[in-house]
């Protein structure tokens, strides 16, 4: 999907449906709209940060929130 969801307010990278793989959500386990996706990047010279989308049954980004903390733990 070459929709433009969102536009990270930290680094202005312009997030679109393909950079999530917004195909790929298997829409049977979403239990209720809009469901909240979170997407790990950095973009020019940014530190790594995280924005969380809440995305809509129209694939609409309804809102979104932003962590310049993250750690991801394996």
């Amino acid at each position: 999907m070459k929709k433009l969801l969102a536009i990270c307010p930290i680094c202005k990278k312009p997030i679109y449906g393909k950079d999530i793989d917004i195909n790929n959500i298997d829409l049977s386990r979403v239990s209720h709209w809009p469901v909240k996706y979170t997407h790990c990047h950095s973009h020019n010279g940014e530190p790594f940060h995280a924005i969380t989308m809440y995305i809509d049954s129209n694939f609409s980004v309804r809102a979104t929130e932003v962590s310049e903390f993250l750690k991801i733990q394996k």
